[in-house]
């Protein structure tokens, strides 16, 4: 006779045997399970999203209801708990997409989408402070001007001039992105110098003499031995 656990084993062995090889469950190794665990510490950062009332006005909301949440969610993500100062920045940001701004004014069709991609950046960085807040909101706006800049380096039928003025243009954005990335490490790191010893020697008597010695500022080496 049957049991009841061999007729359930039965069933779950009919149903693997369905189940494409391909997307058969599988172990995973150790360096995927930390990709994984990675990607699910990123999306514990809640996105805040645009979403239009009843009368078709756009909303900022994330996935809380809770309102001390949601006011953190967004002094995280703009880097200030002023309201108004977070809308200031969020418009400032938008303008500099592509497609936002016309002769017409705001593209108010695609305005949604205008502020959820730069709400997604501002949230992947998360400024610590109103001074990061206007830093990463410029690094935005540089990125997208070097981004539309390369895109037009590569229209075709374009004077050699044309075509080397956007390369031009797009350099130095760029330049001023890297810029940009380094005095924000600076800032979040309080301008600490580092210390690098690159040649150690001990003398018969033990002491030891430091080859070069980096303080982190020019002309600030020490050589001596």
């Amino acid at each position: 006779m049957v049991s009841e656990e061999q007729r359930t084993a039965e069933k779950q062995n009919d149903q693997e045997a369905k189940v494409p090889k391909d997307l058969a469950k599988k172990e995973y190794t150790a360096e995927e399970k930390a990709r994984i665990a990675k990607y699910f510490e990123r999306l514990k950062r809640e996105p805040i999203k645009v979403k239009n009332d009843e009368a078709g006005h756009p909303q900022l909301v994330h996935k809380t209801t809770d309102k001390a949440l949601s006011d953190a969610k967004f002094m995280e993500a703009l880097g200030t708990p002023d309201s108004g100062l977070q809308v200031f920045l969020l418009d400032q940001v938008i303008r500099t997409f592509r497609g936002c701004v016309s002769s017409d004014g705001i593209n108010n069709d695609s305005l949604a989408e205008f502020v959820n991609n730069a709400l997604a950046l501002l949230n992947g960085i998360q400024p610590r402070d109103e001074i990061e807040g206007m830093l990463v909101v410029q690094m935005i706006a540089v990125h997208n001007l070097a981004m539309e800049t390369m895109g037009r380096v590569m229209i075709t039928d374009q004077t050699f001039q044309g075509r080397e003025a956007n390369v031009n243009y797009a350099t130095k954005m760029l330049r001023t992105f890297t810029a940009q990335m380094e005095a924000l490490k600076r800032y979040r790191t309080g301008g600490q110098q580092r210390v690098i010893v690159e040649h150690v020697y001990v003398t018969a008597g033990g002491q030891a003499i430091v080859g070069v010695v980096n303080r982190g500022g020019e002309g600030n080496s020490d050589k001596r031995g």
